[in-house]
């Protein structure tokens, strides 16, 4: 048994020291993905402290079939996303036609505004997205889901997905040029 195994299996006993060890082993990391969904530190502080209480209520239903970090990721991952789309109503958003999301991507595969900012600089500026254009650029760009299963996900038809995204890119290229 490895010594991961060992500290599931403390943790599934309810060893408090157990579940301050594997606390502080993936904390920064799960705050990391809290921080990337919310528009403050303090939201993603709550987000953190759910999450760690789902883990813990949940343990023993990890069979490590994947690593221990990835299920965590996709724990707080979903947590942080359910915790957005619960407020998501509150704001108006228009979707960009096919066409236009289309033609954005064909001349704007990438950004090339990043000009020497570091990866905390550039989250810096998403935080400051507004909800629903932060949240897929997130889950696509970031997390790695595709259109497809934002659109699912959210409850959203995948044309909105693509133009949120694209949106999002546009946003974020507009506040980085302003900062500079």
């Amino acid at each position: 048994m490895s010594s991961e195994e060992e500290l599931v299996q403390q943790c599934i006993k309810k060893d408090r020291e157990a579940q301050k060890m594997l606390f502080e082993k993936y904390g920064s990391k799960m705050m990391g993905i809290c921080l990337r969904y919310t528009s403050n530190h303090e939201d993603a502080k709550d987000i953190l402290q759910d999450g760690f209480v789902k883990v813990f209520t949940q343990l023993e239903k990890f069979e490590f079939k994947s690593t221990l970090q990835t299920w965590m990721s996709r724990i707080f991952t979903n947590l942080a996303i359910n915790r957005v789309t619960r407020g998501i109503s509150k704001y108006t958003h228009v979707d960009i036609d096919e066409q236009s999301t289309l033609a954005y991507e064909e001349t704007n595969e990438e950004l090339d505004t990043w000009g020497g900012l570091t990866p905390q600089q550039v989250m810096v500026f998403v935080r400051e997205l507004p909800e629903i254009y932060r949240l897929v650029l997130n889950m696509y760009a970031i997390d790695g889901y595709s259109h497809q299963q934002i659109a699912d996900q959210l409850d959203i038809s995948v044309g909105s997905s693509k133009s949120r995204l694209s949106r999002a890119r546009v946003l974020l290229k507009e506040n980085i040029k302003k900062s500079k």
